[in-house]
């Protein structure tokens, strides 16, 4: 009779050992993933990812490179998730992304009720951001795509502070 009970808390005892280690072990799978504004950053996964779901692919997008390897880039401010699954369905990976504002080179102009942004690497340059005014977003996204479009044209005009998008300090 003693080593049946002995046999019955060993077995408990592996079952609860062998349950912790899932445990920590799928926490370290749901780590936080922190990728900039507009950036890209990969992300390598431990064997081959059959499926690969993004939450909400207006935060953060994938884009997938190979079977091990996705490169996710930061749409929007906010938080999401992203679940790989392997071929049989079972989760490889369920992490958190969060997608930050870079870090050293933006300034934020807030003037009145207007917010303007800037990339100031190496001199400060308005860019189009969440949250700035309507009108100057809006002006600097039209100046962008007709800019993109004319690329292959010499001698284009200067998109400095003369374009009336906004206060230049």
């Amino acid at each position: 009779m003693v080593s049946r009970n002995k046999f019955r808390r060993g077995a408990r005892a592996t079952a609860l050992g062998a349950s912790l280690a899932a445990l920590i072990a799928g926490g370290a799978q749901a780590a936080d993933f922190l990728v900039e504004m507009n950036k890209s950053r990969a992300l390598h996964f431990p064997q081959p990812v059959a499926t690969i779901m993004v939450g909400n692919p207006a935060i953060a997008d994938v884009t997938v490179e190979g079977s091990q390897l996705v490169y996710v880039m930061g749409r929007s401010y906010g938080r999401t998730n992203i679940v790989a699954l392997d071929s049989d369905g079972k989760a490889i990976a369920d992490m958190n992304v969060s997608v930050v504002a870079q870090n050293a080179s933006t300034v934020t102009l807030t003037r009145g009720a207007g917010q303007y942004s800037y990339n100031c690497t190496p001199r400060c340059e308005r860019v189009p951001a969440m949250g700035d005014s309507p009108e100057s977003f809006a002006t600097l996204m039209s100046q962008m795509s007709t800019t993109a479009g004319s690329s292959g044209s010499a001698g284009g005009t200067d998109s400095g502070a003369s374009s009336g998008d906004g206060p230049m300090y």
